[in-house]
Order: structure tokens, then C-alpha cells, then sequence
């Protein structure tokens, strides 16, 4: 890395994402963005992955004990403790199924991170792209970044993911559950930039993720996953097209319809495909 460069390290707490992490890593790797892995007591591929991608670009994984319920009340606070120790110029809080990049084609997320530093921005907000395969299809073991090209846009309210931000600036979510910041210096950069979201590589995949999960208490007393509570097995079936998606011409595209944002995810639609 050369001198200049701004040191970039992204954050991600993880549970059995081997099908997220094969192409979640090299994607950062090539942009020399380093990582730190908070493992949750991962049962499947994923250590071989964590091996295999160790220094490049994975730089440390940590351990956090599994509840057997998700809670993100734990995982926020091993990001904040792991934040803490970390001597980058930029951090970003990421998520194993999601994909960051800049706004304009043929740019990064590194772009983005380096041109709100030069311009003296700390934090990048991103909208959210959430992608959702045909139905009977099953991206597991493939390329879903390259092959999945349809979507729609959740906003259920404007600037809410506040993803990436410059350490000096000691931004915290505080209670907002990983995205908005309410302390440090916030200087958010005018322009939002692209979060793609892989939601579910397929209809198994939605039922082993979604259904029947379990959630911290102290989550919930936060008001936490009110959109991933008690989904029922039939509410999780992909749906076809409707008026609520839209589709990139190519993968690489960054042609996104914003005319339409949802404050609801796929399963809360009603059974015509619409939004309410």
C-alpha cells in the first residue's frame, strides 16, 4: 500500500456466510480494503474461508459465542470493541450479504471513501438495493453479484445506513441498531452512495434464514427486526415480477430506479406483489 493511500479496514460479524464470503472477499481484496471477521460460532464452510483468505484480505477474526438466537445487541458491541482497536483511516460496518460501491459507474467504494475524505466529509450514507433472484431459482455456490439483476428500493426513511466513516470522527449508533450515527463528528457526504443487498440466494435459503428465527430480547426491547419477526414459511417464497422490482441491464450497472422506495421487504407485500 502505497503511502498516501488511505487504510480502509471493513467490520463484518458473520454466521455460516461461506456462500456470501466467495465473493464478498475478493471483491474488497481487489480494492485493498482489509478485514476483520467477528465470527459467531460458524457450523458451516466458513473457516476453510477464513484460512484460505487470511492476510489478503483478511487481517483478524474474533470469536463471539452463539446464543442460539441472532442478536445484533452483541454483535454491535464486538464491532464498537473491535473498532476501537483499529488504527485505519476509514472503517466501514459491513455485512457479509451485501455488496458497497460508489454511485457513479466505473468507481468504487474506495472511490467513495477517498473523495469524501479529500472533501472533508466523515461519514457515507447508502441507499439500499435489496436483490431478489427469479423465483425457483438458487444462487447457492454461484456468482448472485453478477447473475442476479433484479431488485427493489427500500427506504422506509431517509438517511438510515450510515455505513462507512473516518475513525478520528468517533462516530457510534448508539441505540439506532447499526445505522444511523448520533455521536462523533458527523459530517455525512451529500451524495448517497449504492448499497446492494442479497437478501436470499433462493426460497431455501429465505426459510433456513428467516423462518422461525430468534431474536435477542434486549433487541427487541429496542424495537429492533419488527420486519423480520414471525415471517410464516409461505410469506417467504420469492415472489415474480411486480410493480414493486426493476432489473439492471448488466450487473455492473448503477442505473437504479429510485421512483419508487418501499418501507416494506418482500414477504410483508400483499399477495399481489404490491406494497403497502
Amino acid at each position: 500500500m502505497s503511502k498516501n493511500k488511505i487504510s480502509i479496514c471493513a467490520v463484518i460479524g458473520v454466521r455460516n456466510e461461506a456462500n456470501y464470503l466467495r465473493i464478498l472477499l475478493p471483491f474488497l481484496a481487489q480494492q485493498e480494503i482489509d478485514v476483520v471477521i467477528i465470527d459467531n460460532e460458524s457450523t458451516d464452510k466458513s473457516w476453510n474461508i477464513f484460512k484460505e483468505y487470511r492476510n489478503y484480505p483478511i487481517v483478524k477474526v474474533s470469536n463471539m459465542a452463539y446464543k442460539e438466537f441472532y442478536s445484533l445487541t452483541d454483535q454491535l458491541s464486538a464491532i464498537e470493541d473491535e473498532v476501537s482497536k483499529l488504527s485505519y483511516d476509514w472503517v466501514i460496518h459491513h455485512d457479509a450479504d451485501e455488496i458497497l460501491e460508489h454511485y457513479k459507474p466505473a468507481l468504487n467504494i474506495r472511490n467513495a471513501i477517498e473523495e469524501a475524505d479529500e472533501n472533508g466529509f466523515t461519514v457515507l450514507n447508502f441507499d439500499e438495493f435489496v436483490f431478489l433472484p427469479e423465483p425457483e431459482e438458487d444462487f447457492t455456490g454461484r456468482n448472485y453479484y453478477k447473475n442476479i439483476l433484479r431488485y427493489y428500493f427500500f427506504e422506509p426513511r431517509e438517511n438510515r445506513l450510515n455505513r462507512a466513516w473516518k475513525l478520528s470522527a468517533k462516530c457510534k449508533y448508539a441505540d439506532s441498531g447499526g445505522h444511523r450515527f448520533t455521536e462523533g463528528l458527523i459530517r455525512i457526504s451529500p451524495v448517497n452512495h449504492i448499497l446492494r443487498h442479497y437478501i436470499v440466494l433462493g426460497e431455501d435459503h429465505a426459510i433456513a434464514k428467516y423462518y422461525k428465527r430468534q431474536f435477542d430480547a434486549r433487541d427487541l426491547k429496542n424495537r429492533w427486526h419488527g420486519n423480520r419477526r414471525n415471517i410464516s414459511r409461505d410469506k417467504l417464497s420469492v415472489p415474480g415480477d411486480s410493480e414493486n422490482t426493476f432489473y439492471l441491464k448488466t450487473y455492473d450497472s448503477k442505473d437504479f430506479c429510485r421512483s419508487k422506495p418501499l418501507s416494506k421487504h418482500y414477504w410483508q407485500w400483499e399477495n399481489t406483489g404490491t406494497s403497502t
